[in-house]
């Protein structure tokens, strides 16, 4: 089973629709291929608004986007899209949820990760 975060932004640049697909690098395309069949979480990042992680879909398939070197596009399984009752804050106590997201003395960092 992947565990797999996808950052959203609701201003995003990109063709993101979080129901539908979304628009990634190629430097992301290994984990999100693991995550193909599996469910991920979205996540609205800190600069981005204040809704933390928001809602789950499940990843049918990985296609290269059409016209764009190097970008990729996660198409997701119709009908998946789950939008959380109570969103997660990103913070409890000063702390993020994920290790991964904390400096060894339990401070944010600041960026994706």
């Amino acid at each position: 089973m992947a565990k797999l975060v996808l950052l959203h932004r609701a201003d995003s640049i990109y063709e993101d629709e979080p129901e539908k697909v979304y628009d990634f690098p190629r430097t992301y395309l290994r984990a999100i291929e693991e995550a193909v069949g599996d469910w991920a979480i979205y996540y609205e990042p800190a600069k981005a608004g204040p809704r933390g992680y928001f809602a789950a879909v499940k990843i049918a398939r990985v296609i290269p986007k059409p016209g764009v070197e190097g970008r990729y596009l996660a198409i997701m399984e119709p009908q998946t899209f789950l939008a959380f009752d109570q969103e997660v804050p990103r913070l409890i106590d000063g702390s993020p949820l994920e290790a991964s997201l904390m400096h060894p003395d339990g401070t944010p960092k600041s960026g994706g990760a």
